[in-house]
């Protein structure tokens, strides 16, 4: 047995955790935590022990497969590409380039993604759909109109800081505490803000695993953060307690922050949120007052009512208190490469249309996902009729499941390119095998921005992909050319490419790789460095001078569209209402878990068990009902039957049901129908949308709770 040093691979699971992987007779025969690793130093997740399970899983994908009569059979590889190229011209002359669609999943590295988003902008349409605007754009939508660039997107220095304000993330299962962060020992750092004297502060309407080793935990009414950090915002500046010289020097906006914030009383606040007025300016004035501090949110606040202005809220508390690009507060890594220049670039011939259906903008490659279904199953002409799925499960993932479902069906073409059988392979005319990282290898060139500091590291190929596996790389170029639209939407990389291969030579990623590091550093020396290559340190101050897009390198805190958009939300807030007196969240995550993806592996599968709804054990004695009795939980857009339990860790009022679960269709893994659990997503509507971001609600949505006899 050979032993290999690499990195873990499940779904984006964020760490990345450097592992050591045995392989024999080529096949992966075991894993071990690499304790040399320098970011992740010895650390990986019960998940990333069974990545052999997925690799050598018998379930595997390993031979193209297309729909007949008699269900998904065999079609060779020529074929498969030749008929879906056919059928995609088709498509394209007789309804025109909006009828082509494409998404990207979870489980997308970035070469999947480049391949993703400029296989369908090469056909002119803007419908390149990905995971993010599902769980993310808000912050990309702030980063474009404060920082002056989407992908600017600043992370947490939590090993200097001195006050920690955490809302909607559990960093201790997550393993960081804002997505795509490389934390694995995230817990660590948090006591360490502890020890220096400092406090950590968790808002969540759940008590988490994170809140065990919190100073405080303010139980929140879900969908409330934007007004908790407005109020604590409008206290720093009628106390002067913001940093004067730091709001003077870089930032634009503040006085109509002043004004806006009055609109927020604190007892209205307080009253809103539940959490105590004193409580919330006592929060406020601590985290001004600290030699470091930070607020961060993750998909339980991002996925919720107002994302998109918490997240506003959010930058400019990490502002006035002068808590950009300092040590203890956030910073921006410049990483490896300008992942904002060189996205602009790959990005140069895209169809920047906002989404037919809302008006939606573009974010990180694409409109929200939440309107697919509507333009699917709309009689417009230029409606979508063909999608092409790499790597990801729309039909567990998206809001309002039964809508979702009618979209896939009425699809004339619905292509998944995957490494096992997902759910929504049950309703494709195609199903193409993918090859996984260590059948390929690769540089996740798009992360490096995440890396707690500047750091490059190659994924080594470790063995040969199984049965008729391809990487992504081959199956998107094979179908360009079958579709008779240019690889990589780029006539000039198409020509090279082709001239390459006339010759007999492959035009692989590689040439990709050996493009993104030119000037950088050499690939095969990258290559050599089992243990990745450092780059430097973060060098605070450098934001400004460099990396910050606005034409007058300030931060530009009220963008006049938010500032409306904050009145709006204040206007509009409203109380549960007697029909639907619960709110519904199903942003929680468990360590076994990660989206769908570990359900198709027996031991976390059975792990995990399925799903269930939790309530507080007050809320289910005053509704009758019993430990592990069926319930029925309905909201304005469906219903669902799930077995019910209780836990003080749960807010009166709230009802927590686990996303990704409802493997109820005839693909899939044995493993994921043996716990199939309910798609909670029948709860929750496509039309609950953020009005900059077009993100849904997964977070906050109004439902019923009713016992079922018996």
């Amino acid at each position: 047995m050979r032993s290999h040093r690499t990195t873990c691979k499940i779904g984006a699971c964020e760490p990345f955790c450097g592992v050591e992987i045995g392989v024999e007779e080529g096949r992966l025969t075991s894993i071990r935590p690499n304790p040399d690793h320098p970011i992740t130093k010895g650390y990986a997740c019960i998940k990333g022990m069974h990545v052999p399970d997925y690799v050598n899983h018998e379930e595997r994908l390993l031979h193209p497969l297309k729909r007949t009569e008699e269900g998904l059979g065999r079609i060779e590889w020529s074929d498969a590409t030749r008929q879906i190229g056919e059928k995609l011209r088709k498509i394209r002359d007789e309804h025109g380039p909006t009828s082509i669609a494409t998404y990207w999943g979870n489980a997308a590295d970035s070469v999947s993604i480049t391949l993703a988003n400029t296989f369908c902008h090469a056909f002119g349409s803007p419908n390149s759909f990905n995971v993010l605007s599902l769980e993310y754009t808000d912050r990309g939508a702030v980063a474009e109109r404060v920082l002056g660039n989407e992908n600017l997107i600043l992370q947490p220095d939590a090993e200097r800081a001195r006050f920690a304000l955490l809302l909607g993330t559990n960093p201790l299962v997550t393993q960081g505490m804002t997505l795509l962060q490389r934390r694995p020992h995230v817990g660590g750092a948090l006591r360490g803000i502890r020890k220096r004297g400092g406090r950590v502060v968790v808002v969540d309407p759940r008590r988490t695993e994170t809140v065990r080793i919190a100073d405080e935990h303010l139980p929140i009414r879900p969908g409330t953060d934007l007004f908790l950090l407005v109020a604590m915002i409008r206290r720093i500046l009628e106390r002067g307690l913001y940093d004067d010289e730091f709001v003077r020097r870089h930032t634009d906006g503040v006085d109509p922050w002043r004004d806006v914030s009055k609109e927020v009383d604190p007892d209205w606040a307080a009253e809103r949120t539940g959490i105590p007025r004193n409580v919330i300016e006592r929060t406020a004035e601590a985290f001004a007052e600290a030699d470091g501090a930070f607020a961060t949110t993750r998909v339980g606040v991002q996925t919720s009512f107002n994302a998109t202005l918490t997240e506003w809220a959010v930058m400019t508390l990490n502002s006035i208190t002068g808590n950009i690009d300092r040590p203890g507060g956030v910073y921006f890594n410049p990483g490896a490469f300008d992942i904002p220049s060189l996205i602009e670039q790959m990005g140069a011939r895209r169809n920047p249309a906002d989404s037919r259906i809302g008006g939606y903008p573009q974010i990180f490659g694409g409109p929200p996902a939440s309107v697919f279904a509507d333009d699917v199953l709309s009689d417009d002409p230029d409606r979508i009729r063909a999608l092409i799925v790499v790597a990801g499960n729309p039909v567990i993932t998206f809001p309002d499941t039964r809508k979702i479902e009618a979209a896939l069906r009425r699809l004339d073409l619905l292509v998944c390119i995957d490494i096992l059988p997902s759910d929504t392979c049950s309703f494709a005319d195609y199903v193409l095998p993918a090859a996984t990282l260590y059948e390929k290898g690769g540089l996740h060139f798009l992360t490096s921005n995440f890396e707690p500091r500047p750091f490059l590291e190659w994924k080594p190929k470790l063995i040969e992909p199984r049965g008729e596996t391809r990487s992504e790389w081959k199956i998107i170029k094979d179908l360009s050319r079958a579709s008779g639209v240019s690889f990589l939407n780029d006539p000039w990389i198409d020509r090279i490419a082709r001239a390459i291969e006339s010759l007999g030579f492959e035009f692989g990623e590689s040439m990709l790789y050996r493009y993104l590091l030119m000037g950088r550093i050499r690939l095969g020396r990258l290559k050599r460095a089992d243990l990745g290559i450092e780059l430097g340190e973060i060098e605070f101050g450098r934001f400004f001078r460099e990396s910050i897009r606005t034409k007058d390198g300030r931060l530009h805190l009220s963008p006049p569209e938010f500032v409306e958009g904050l009145r709006t939300a204040v206007a509009n807030e409203s109380e549960p209402t007697g029909r639907f007196p619960f709110a519904l969240i199903s942003g929680a995550r468990r360590l076994a878990g990660y989206n769908s993806w570990t359900h198709h592996i027996d031991r976390l599968a059975d792990r995990l068990g399925g799903n269930w709804a939790t309530l507080n054990p007050e809320d289910a004695e005053r509704l009758g009902i019993q430990e592990g009795q069926l319930a029925r939980v309905s909201s304005e857009v469906g219903s669902v039957e799930i077995e019910v339990r209780s836990s003080p860790d749960v807010r009166p009022g709230v009802v927590v049901i686990h996303q990704f679960f409802g493997h109820v269709y005839d693909t899939g893994t044995r493993a994921s129908r043996r716990h199939p659990g309910v798609n909670v997503n029948h709860l929750h509507s496509d039309r609950n949308l953020d009005r900059f971001s077009g993100m849904p609600v997964y977070n906050g949505t109004p439902c019923r709770v009713e016992p079922i006899p018996g």
